[in-house]
């Protein structure tokens, strides 16, 4: 069981690692990097702050995990993605042992290296953000329970309330958005056979945290109404105009199970009895709860891909199987696997052709040999066996190719902070203010949502007002352009006056003092 983690640590960071060097956080992975910063600054581990004051959009554990790693290991980005990759490990190897106590040792492979080397995981789970762990977490619940159900394993479904606590405590109520699915099976054969223990930690492990904070800290309503706002909350903001959006949302919610997600038809063990023994129930509980998910999710407003993470972990485990049985099948590929293959090598001989058409700032080299190494690996991939491999190593060469290349160039690239930081930093010395954290609390602060990546590589974390509630008292002012409500943006015009723009290419920044007088 060591060496089998221990391989499966070892495949899951080769295949994270291009997407795991990026040199700077990117987009919200500085916001939760600087929620934990300041509770390390602060030295309150209870209440989760930004821009100093309290947040209540996101449960406490990622920060926690954060602020670990910033005291304990340092704050360069690799580290702080550094928890989501070894969640990516940890939830192959769960997978993997499942899956081999009651499929067999090659299914057991299938599903843990399905899961390494999936796509999503790949590219998106060697962040600092909330949802890669929560996705990890989510699956690990569901899959010991839907394992400890079936198969009448108390211990299996004890840890699945543990691992669902976890859960709560990383993101909160999305949790049952995917659990809906595995209940409703659970109850439709097993009428809810231990609910206790799966329903009794999970409530245990988040309210460890929540009883004291509301006893002693912050009133429990008003932080429930911001937690609400943030997730099931956001129902209410469905319009008419969502609608348009569901096709390319279930399009999407089907695209992130490739490739393993072709095989969810796939007979894995011919004819069989009609009635739904303990492997189909435990398979049933996860693709049931990845279904529902989507269900559900197509009323919510937006529905950005890293909503449906914990969809690659728990379809992918519940095709393992399917993919198993299929890669040990003796003879050439079926006719639909055989015409895929020939499609896929088109596809790739085009890409071949049209790329070096196209310009490279737009493409880069890591494309054309991503296009090459799938058109040699489809037309080599003329068995069964050949084929899941093709499938399982293709998500790894576009790592190393089109996201290495991305990695390596990041810092040349449109959304790159450091060198934008600098500049501003330079700047904030001409107008009289120092960048290097010595600041007076009422010389400077944020108004508005403000891009955390820019403030943690320029060094600081002053005061912010997000969402523009209250006046300003600083004399100097950090805003975006568009950042602010129109009332707010109102004041700010009125107390302030434009001494500093810095114009990138995906945001423009301005550094205001106030008005004489004001």
């Amino acid at each position: 069981m060591l060496l089998r983690a221990l391989v499966l640590l070892f495949v899951a960071a080769f295949a994270c690692l291009p997407a795991w060097m990026l040199p700077e956080l990117d987009g919200t992975e500085g916001r939760r990097v600087q929620i934990a910063l300041e509770m390390v600054q602060s030295g309150d581990w209870m209440v989760p702050s930004l821009g100093h004051e309290p947040t209540w959009a996101k449960p406490p554990l990622h920060y926690w995990l954060l602020g670990g790693v910033l005291r304990v290991l340092g704050d360069h980005p690799m580290l702080l993605r550094l928890p989501s990759v070894l969640s990516a490990a940890f939830a192959a190897w769960l997978a993997g042992e499942l899956l081999r106590r009651w499929f067999g040792a090659r299914t057991g492979w299938t599903g843990a290296l399905g899961i390494a080397c999936s796509p999503l995981v790949v590219m998106t789970w060697p962040t600092a953000e909330i949802d890669p762990l929560f996705a990890s977490l989510v699956a690990g619940s569901l899959w010991t329970l839907a394992t400890g159900v079936a198969h009448d394993r108390r211990l299996l479904v004890l840890v699945s309330g543990v691992l669902g606590g976890l859960a709560m405590l990383q993101k909160g109520p999305p949790l049952f958005l995917f659990g809906l699915g595995a209940y409703l099976v659970w109850w439709r054969h097993r009428r809810l056979r231990h609910a206790l223990l799966h329903f009794l930690p999970m409530l245990v492990v988040p309210l460890c945290y929540f009883v004291p904070l509301w006893l002693w800290r912050v009133d429990p309503e008003a932080m429930l109404a911001v937690a609400n706002e943030e997730s099931v909350g956001r129902v209410q903001f469905f319009e008419w105009k969502h609608v348009r959006a569901i096709p390319g949302f279930w399009l999407r919610a089907f695209a992130v199970l490739l490739p393993f997600g072709a095989w969810c038809f796939w007979e894995w063990r011919g004819a069989r009895d009609a009635r739904m023994d303990r492997g189909d129930l435990m398979l049933r509980m996860c693709s049931g709860a990845a279904v529902v998910a989507v269900a559900v999710l197509t009323f919510f407003p937006g529905r950005a891909t890293r909503y449906i993470l914990p969809n690659v972990l728990l379809f992918t485990f519940a095709v393992a199987p399917a993919v198993a049985h299929f890669a040990a099948t003796a003879g050439p590929l079926p006719v639909f696997a055989r015409r895929m293959r020939q499609a896929t090598v088109g596809l790739a001989c085009a890409a071949l052709l049209a790329l070096p058409f196209v310009a490279v700032a737009e493409v880069g080299a890591g494309a054309v040999v991503l296009a090459a190494l799938a058109a040699v690996g489809a037309h080599t991939a003329r068995t069964p066996m050949r084929l899941v491999a093709f499938c399982l190593w293709l998500p790894v060469a576009a790592a190393w190719t089109v996201g290495l290349e991305r990695s390596v160039e990041f810092d040349e690239g449109r959304r790159a902070r450091m060198v934008p930081a600098a500049v501003l930093a330079q700047e904030l010395v001409r107008l009289g203010l120092s960048p290097a954290g010595d600041l007076h609390p009422g010389d400077l602060q944020t108004v508005g949502h403000f891009d955390s990546p820019l403030l943690l590589a320029l060094g600081m974390v002053p005061p912010g007002d997000e969402l523009g509630r209250r006046p300003v008292t600083a004399r100097w002012v950090l805003h975006e352009v568009a950042g602010l409500p129109p009332e707010p943006q109102r004041r700010l015009d009125a107390d302030f006056v434009e001494r500093l723009r810095l114009c990138l290419p995906f945001k423009t920044f301005v550094v205001s003092e106030r008005r004489a007088g004001r």
